[in-house]
C-alpha cells in the first residue's frame, strides 16, 4: 500500500532512523532542503499541474548552485560528491 518504507523489530527503530539519516547526510544539503520542499507544498496543492509547477520551482533554484555542479562532476569522475551547501 506504501504506507511505510521499512518494518523493524520492537527496539530497533531508533537504530534504522539514525542509519536512513546517515545516508540522508550525505546527499547535498540544498537538494534535500528542495526536495523537502517539493514534498511538502507539492501535496498541499489541488492539482498535478500545479504540484509540477513547484517541483520546478524548487528544481529552478537548485541549477546554478555550485553542489549541482560538484554531483555532475562526481559522478562524471566515478567518485563521492563533497556538497558544500552552496
Amino acid at each position: 500500500m506504501g504506507l511505510a518504507n521499512y518494518c523493524v523489530p520492537a527496539g530497533e527503530a531508533y537504530g534504522k532512523a539514525l542509519e536512513l539519516a546517515r545516508e540522508m547526510t550525505k546527499k547535498g544539503p540544498l537538494g534535500v532542503r528542495m526536495a523537502k520542499k517539493a514534498i511538502d507544498q507539492g501535496m498541499e496543492v489541488a492539482d498535478m499541474r500545479s504540484a509540477l509547477a513547484v517541483e520546478g520551482e524548487c528544481y529552478e533554484q537548485l541549477l546554478h548552485t555550485q553542489d549541482r555542479l560538484e554531483g555532475l562532476a562526481a559522478f562524471a569522475d566515478k567518485r563521492e560528491p563533497v556538497y558544500t551547501g552552496e
